[in-house]
Formats: C-alpha cells, sequence, structure tokens
C-alpha cells in the first residue's frame, strides 16, 4: 500500500518534467502548474479516503545524521487563521498588542524578489518605518490574489493592506484609504521596439483579474478588447510576459514601470492613460484611529521626502537649479533650537545670514553625534557643517581620509575643566590625580583628557556619543559625575542658569571653530571662507554671539523656554492634537502654524480684525460655528476647519505634500489669490501642483502691473504667503525632529 501513496508525487514530477518551464512561457506555465497541483492534491485526497482507516506501517529505523536534513519552510497564510474578529483592532488594540498584522503576496517573498528595486520592497521598507517609529512588529501574512488580500482585511485578519491600491469609488464603499502614497498615470506597456500604437483603434490588451486596470479601461477606452488573465500577477511577470511575446500589451501603474525600467530594458511605454489615479493603503472601513496614524506619517514622509537625500553639487550648480542650501548641526543651546516656536542659535543665525546673501533656501539637518555629521556630509545628505566643531589636529586626519574640507577660522573658544563648587578644590594639574573626567572619545576634547590620564593620574570615563556636553555639564552640576571638559561657549551659556558649576582650570586658549565641507566643493568653501572675512567680528557677528553668549537674561529665557526632545511644542498642544486628528492633520504642522499666526496668544490681534491663536476672522469664525476666539479651544478648532476647507478644494490635484503648502498659502492669502498663482504658472511653464520654486515664484509677480491687471482676483501682497510658508514648513521640519515622529 505504501507504493501507491507516491504515485500522486510521481505523477506530478513525471508532468514537470514533460512540461518546458522556461522564461518565455511564464504566464502559461504558472497556470499549468497549478491546474497540476489541483489535480494532484485531489489523488492524495481520494488515497487519504481509500487508505485512512489502515495502520500505518512501521518502517524500520535507520542512523539518519541530522544535520543533513533542511527543514521546511513555512509561509504564514492569512486565509484562514484561529483567530476570528467581528471588527477592526483600534490604533490603541494594536499599540496594546505590540505588532501590525500586514498582507503581502507570495510572490512578494523577499528571497524571490529579482530586483531590491521593486515595488513591494517599497512597500515593506516605508510600513517598517512607520512600525520602528511607533515601538511596533510587523506580522506578515501571505496570500495568493488580490481578492484574498480584501477577503483577509474584511475578515478582520489583518490591519492593512500595505500596496500601491487605486482608490475607486467601488472600494470606498467597503474600506477606508490613506492620504494617497502617489499620484500616477497609468500606462500601456509592450516589447521593446517599433509600435504603432493608437489609443483609437481596437486594441487587443491582457489585463490581470481583480485589478483596477479593468476599470480604467473600460470607463476610458470601452472599445479595446479585454483579455482577462485568471490568476492576479505581478507588474514583473506581466512585464514578463509582454517582453516575451506572451502578451502584446498590457498596462501597470507608471510608478512600477520605473521602477521594473531601472533595470531592465525589454518594456517600454507606448500609451499614458490620460486620468491621473490616487495610490494608496487600505485599512477596514471607519478605523478612523488606525488611519489617523497612518495619514499623519505618510504626510511627514511625504514632507520630509522633499528634502533631496542625497548630493554632492557645488555651489554654483546649487544656485542655479534653485536647491536648498542643508546645513547639518546638532540640537543644542550654542548652535540650533527651537524657542518659542522661533529658530534661534549661533550656528543657525550665521548659516541664514549667508544663505540670504545668496538668495538660497536655509535647510537645516539635525545629527546626533560628530560621527553621524561626518557620515551626512560625506554621503551628500548635507553641504556644510555648522556646529561648533572646533578645528584641532586629532581631527584632521579623519577629515581627510572623509574626503571633507574645513573653513577659515570663524570663532575662537577655550578648553576648559568643568567641576561643582562644592568639589574638592582644584588649582593645579597635580590636582587632578584620581579625579574622574566624563568624555564623549568622539569629542575634541578626547586628546586632552588622554594627557591627563597620562600625565597627571586623571580616571577617564567614556560618555555614550550620543550624550551632549551640556548634558555632562548637567550632569556636574547635579553631582552625578565629577568632572568634564567643554568649550567657554557652551560654558558660558550654561553658568548663567546653573550656579553650582565652576572652570578651575584652562587647558587650551584659541581654539577655532571651523565649517565642513566635502571636499568636491571648493566653490561652496571659497564662498563661505569670503562670508567669514568679511563678517567676522564684524557688527552683524558681534551682535549674534553676545546675544548667545553673553547677555544672561536672554540665555535664562532661551533656557527655560528651548525645544528639547521630549518638550510641549506649545501650552495648547494637547488642544490641537483633539482637534487636529478628526481631520486628518499633523498636530505639529497646526501648532507650527498657531506660532506663525500669534505666538501662542490667544488675545492677539491685526490690523484687519483677524483674532485668536489661528488669527481667524470674526465672520469666517461664525460660518465655521465658532463664537469666541479669545477661547483657545474654539480658535483653534476654527483654524483647523478653515484649514481642512482649504485642503479639500485642491485634494483632487495635488500630491499630499503639496496639499500642505497651498492650503497654508490659501489660509493666508485666499484662495483665489492661490489659483490665479496657479494659472500664471502654467503660463510661464512652471509647474502648477508644486509650490516651492513654481507656483510660489508666480505668487511673487502677483505683486506686478503687468502680471496682476490679468488676474480674475488681482493685486495680492505675494511676498506674504511666500514667507508665511516657508516660515511654518521649516518650524514644522523642526518640529518634527525634535518630537521624533512621535505623536501619542
Amino acid at each position: 500500500m505504501v507504493s501507491y501513496l507516491y504515485l500522486p508525487l510521481a505523477f506530478f514530477l513525471l508532468n514537470l518534467l514533460v512540461l518546458e518551464v522556461t522564461y518565455i512561457s511564464l504566464v502559461r506555465a504558472y497556470l499549468m502548474i497549478k491546474q497540476l497541483v489541483a489535480i494532484t492534491l485531489a489523488s492524495f485526497f481520494m488515497l487519504f479516503i481509500l487508505t485512512g482507516c489502515q495502520e500505518p506501517p512501521q518502517e524500520e529505523s535507520t542512523n539518519t545524521d541530522i544535520s543533513q536534513s533542511e527543514p521546511t519552510p513555512k509561509i504564514q497564510k492569512a486565509i484562514k487563521t484561529v483567530q476570528h474578529r467581528t471588527t477592526a483592532r483600534t490604533w490603541s488594540e494594536i499599540k496594546k498588542s505590540g505588532y501590525i498584522n500586514a498582507v503581502k503576496l507570495d510572490w512578494q517573498l523577499e528571497s524571490a524578489l529579482p530586483r531590491a528595486g521593486t515595488t513591494g520592497a517599497y512597500h515593506s521598507t516605508l510600513l517598517q518605518s512607520f512600525a520602528d517609529a511607533r515601538g511596533l512588529k510587523i506580522i506578515w501574512h501571505r496570500v495568493n490574489n488580490l481578492a484574498d488580500m480584501f477577503a483577509t482585511l474584511s475578515a478582520f485578519e489583518v490591519d492593512i493592506i500595505p500596496r500601491h491600491l487605486t482608490i475607486t469609488t467601488n472600494r470606498l464603499d467597503k474600506y477606508s484609504f490613506t492620504y494617497p502614497l502617489l499620484r500616477d498615470k497609468e500606462v500601456v506597456i509592450a516589447k521593446s521596439g517599433k509600435h504603432d500604437f493608437n489609443e483609437n483603434d481596437d486594441i487587443n490588451i491582457h489585463l490581470p483579474i481583480g485589478s483596477a486596470y479593468l476599470d480604467s479601461v473600460a470607463k476610458q477606452y470601452p472599445r479595446w478588447q479585454v483579455n482577462i488573465i485568471e490568476d492576479h500577477i505581478s507588474s514583473q511577470e506581466m512585464a514578463d510576459s509582454v517582453a516575451q511575446g506572451l502578451t502584446k500589451y498590457t498596462v501597470i501603474d507608471g510608478f512600477a514601470l520605473e521602477t521594473l525600467k531601472q533595470y531592465r530594458d525589454d518594456i517600454q511605454s507606448v500609451f499614458t492613460l490620460p486620468k491621473a489615479i490616487n495610490l494608496a493603503w487600505a485599512v477596514n472601513l471607519n478605523n478612523d484611529s488606525f488611519l489617523h496614524e497612518l495619514n499623519e506619517f505618510i504626510s511627514v514622509h511625504h514632507v520630509m521626502q522633499m528634502i533631496e537625500p542625497e548630493r554632492t553639487v557645488d555651489f554654483k550648480k546649487l544656485r542655479k537649479d534653485k536647491l536648498p542650501l542643508r546645513v547639518i548641526t546638532r540640537n543644542s543651546p550654542e548652535t540650533y533650537f527651537l524657542w518659542r516656536g522661533e529658530l534661534l542659535g549661533f550656528e543657525y543665525e550665521l548659516m541664514r545670514k549667508f544663505a540670504d546673501i545668496h538668495k538660497v533656501k536655509l535647510v537645516i539637518v539635525v545629527a546626533d553625534s560628530y560621527e553621524e555629521m561626518l557620515e551626512l556630509l560625506a554621503e551628500g545628505k548635507g553641504d556644510i557643517i555648522a556646529a561648533g566643531l572646533s578645528r584641532t589636529k586629532a581631527r584632521s586626519k579623519k577629515i581627510a581620509n572623509a574626503k571633507l574640507a574645513t573653513s577659515i577660522r570663524y570663532n575662537r573658544v577655550k578648553e576648559q575643566l568643568v567641576a561643582h563648587q562644592d568639589s574638592v578644590p582644584i588649582n593645579e594639574l597635580s590636582d587632578l590625580k584620581g579625579r574622574t573626567i566624563t568624555i564623549r572619545k568622539s569629542s575634541s576634547f578626547w586628546a586632552t583628557a588622554q594627557k591627563l590620564a597620562s600625565d597627571f593620574g586623571a580616571n577617564i570615563v567614556l560618555a555614550n556619543e550620543d550624550v551632549a556636553t551640556e548634558i555632562l555639564i548637567a550632569q556636574v552640576a547635579d553631582q552625578e559625575i565629577d568632572l568634564t571638559i567643554a568649550d567657554s561657549n557652551l560654558i558660558a551659556i550654561e553658568t548663567t542658569f546653573r550656579s553650582q558649576i565652576i572652570t578651575p582650570l584652562t587647558f587650551k586658549e584659541d581654539v577655532p571653530y571651523a565649517y565642513l565641507v566635502r571636499q568636491n566643493n571648493p566653490q561652496l568653501l571659497a564662498y563661505l571662507n569670503e562670508f567669514v572675512r568679511k563678517y567676522y567680528r564684524g557688527t552683524f557677528y558681534n551682535v549674534v554671539k553676545n546675544k548667545y553668549f553673553y547677555n544672561e537674561r536672554l540665555q535664562k529665557s532661551h533656557n527655560k523656554y528651548r525645544l528639547v526632545s521630549g518638550s510641549i511644542l506649545s501650552p495648547y498642544d494637547e488642544i490641537v492634537r483633539s482637534q487636529a486628528q478628526p481631520y486628518n492633520f499633523d498636530w505639529r504642522l497646526i501648532v507650527s502654524q498657531m506660532y506663525q499666526e500669534s505666538r501662542f496668544d490667544p488675545l492677539a490681534s491685526n490690523s484687519t480684525g483677524a483674532l485668536g491663536l489661528m488669527q481667524m476672522l470674526p465672520r469666517t469664525a461664525e460660518e465655521l460655528g465658532v463664537k469666541d476666539l479669545k477661547d483657545p479651544e474654539q480658535a483653534i478648532a476654527s483654524g483647523v476647519q478653515y484649514l481642512d476647507w482649504t485642503r479639500d478644494r485642491f485634494s483632487k490635484d495635488l500630491p499630499v505634500q503639496e496639499q500642505i503648502f497651498f492650503s497654508l498659502a490659501s489660509y493666508n492669502a485666499g484662495y483665489g489669490h492661490v489659483k490665479d498663482a496657479q494659472r500664471l504658472a502654467r503660463q510661464l511653464g512652471l509647474r502648477s501642483d508644486r509650490w516651492f520654486n513654481n507656483v510660489e515664484k508666480a505668487m511673487l509677480l502677483l505683486q506686478r502691473r503687468q502680471y496682476y491687471k490679468k488676474a480674475r482676483f488681482g493685486y495680492v501682497r505675494g511676498r506674504e504667503p511666500v514667507n508665511y510658508v516657508r516660515d511654518i514648513h521649516q518650524r514644522y521640519l523642526s518640529y518634527i525632529r525634535i518630537t521624533d515622529y512621535e505623536t501619542n
């Protein structure tokens, strides 16, 4: 009887040998194999019925080397799970569980991906970023096709379908969708070569079952002859079938085509469907709490992606292409910080002056350590390091090896010992014997500390690399550590509100500060050096330096209200959170706008009659159902509702990140003026769906008679909305970095 059990397996293997499974017949082979598997399983089932009542025969034991056996890989299926729910998991339930249930297709197995640059990898990576930011894990469930994906979501077996899904009217009745990850157009692809494609002809096209392409083609080109492939297969497989001549034409997303073309040249686009589509992730209908978290993340992700991740161009090209100047720095009281919503800091103000002189946009990139700053600069994720870095011999070799270059000196400081006033007095270097100095190995003070240890018997304790020098000073003040070393600039700030610390010894005088750039940016280095020569120790420089290091009143205020990681952003954070969530706004964006409008003053007013935290006109607030604009909750509610109203008027035309900027511009200048600017941008050959360096340029031109006399809504003070959006955007980015994507 045992031999009969092997008959189905033998039958299956024999058919596989006969079948010519080649790359050329990929789709056809897939369907044939599926049929064979079904037959084989049926045979096994019949034999099981015939033999199920018999005792299995006992086999003789054999000495098998278990080290040679391989475990059978297991794939987690989502169609039949032990968990049966009748409702979707809320965001609170997901957080409490510590994991997200997500679904992907079997052919999206990472080990089977033909290239890293696939759409599946994009979604997996993006969802993983979301999970990591919120301290969650992802449990991936795998299914065979798109229909099964939606089935598992409808059965509440998974929380999300993270994939480019077309938002259709039919789907909106059954599922909720995130902000669009992409606004794209569908393209008809064919094998590379010459094609006489005419959309008015009777086109013969193959499309996979269950795809939104079927609906797009049916509505836009009903004359086309559609051949349905009865299995939902990937864009990769559809491209393979076209490239090998199994199908002449098919449709895929433009994004998918661009991804495929990164590593193959056997397919091409022959036609683009005119109607743009929104592509997004799907969750269960009415799962608002989870949807809000996802939307907030996607909004932040899209805004952050606008900052070019990598480039190494020199300053001439940077200005020519109107690219932002990206300055790498630290969040510290001497370099860069947020104070009551205002961006401040010695290094920040110098760099802002430099950017203004050369008429470039300034973008701040915050790093946590010296090593990270060097990496970001070397990788092209920033253009300048301006972080109060000492130019020392110990650092010179590392800087040269990283192919970086230093500017001329733009500041001088002293290197001093920091001690508690009640500790054993230190009058000379010999008094350091047996004392403990806590220091970061990457700091410029490391070489000094080593010498003090070898020559004078001091002990060294290594601090974690993510512990800032100001924190070490605070630990000395609290007597948590014995000693540390710091620059005189930072000490001058800290002593204004830490009376317990003293500086008994000065080790080095006139330690130079320098900017860092890449060696392949000589023009930028030359302009920086020119800037230093012109302004170093001039009126502007001295005013800024005195402001941060020698004005005790300001220093105390800066320290009291300086925003650091974990700080509240405003006195109204909780109100903003509650008001922003129903409208799927990132609360940090609203706080940034609120500061721009009122500086967090609930009684603020202006000459036009606008009142309250969000500077709303009383008549507009009344239309929104708000009666008292002096009440913070009502004022914030009115501002959020109005911003949502402006966003909705743009939502069909703009990517999610652009919706933010156009909505803010409309809030400030009025919807009509922004639409005028869009129309003018198109006339000038600029992009009407991009705010920065496009529509904002047109907005500035609407201040001139030759342009505004032809505009529907006439003259507008264009400089105001341009600065308004830029300031809020820059502050918003800073809020994001400070809160580290936390939304709890």
